[in-house]
């Protein structure tokens, strides 16, 4: 008899972002494990490293992205990864054997199919590499400000108006 591992759930390594519907917050403990799924899809990343100022890396993925950053002093946006976009995360949920959310988020026009996401990525991998790396510098922000700013530039829309928190 086999028993079976029941999958966890994606709201145990995101979370919906205060900022924007468009955006989740990858918990801290799970971070590096997203890094890896991340790094290990063959898209470019793009980073801004300067002394004394924050550090940004971010990865394009189907239509939004993923972005890391680091904080220096007091940060007007705390530090970690965020995925900008519903069909990214639903894409990371398939790729980490998680549980995703069983019907439509809010922002999220529709469910899509998995192998739509899977031939989307495919599709992504043999894209120009600059517009790749135009769209990963997008979702570089250092305030939420910013964050709705990418978020109106990658996916074409407002985002509700919520205010920035030290858990956004």
């Amino acid at each position: 008899m086999t028993s079976s591992k029941p999958r966890r759930a994606w709201s145990e390594v995101f979370r919906r972002s205060r900022i924007s519907p468009h955006v989740f917050v990858v918990a801290e403990a799970a971070a590096q494990e997203v890094d890896q799924v991340v790094a290990g899809l063959g898209l470019p990343d793009a980073s801004s490293v300067g002394l004394f100022d924050n550090a940004h890396w971010a990865t394009p993925l189907l239509d939004g992205a993923v972005a890391r950053l680091r904080t220096y002093g007091l940060p007007r946006l705390p530090g970690g990864t965020r995925v900008y976009g519903h069909r990214p995360l639903r894409l990371l949920c398939h790729l980490m054997d998680l549980q995703p959310p069983a019907r439509a988020l809010s922002g999220e026009r529709s469910v899509p199919d998995v192998e739509e996401l899977l031939a989307d990525l495919e599709r992504q991998r043999l894209a120009d590499t600059e517009a790749l790396l135009a769209q990963a510098r997008t979702a570089m922000a250092n305030d939420s400000q910013e964050v709705r700013a990418a978020v109106r530039a990658l996916f074409g829309i407002e985002t509700v108006g919520t205010t920035a928190t030290a858990s956004s």
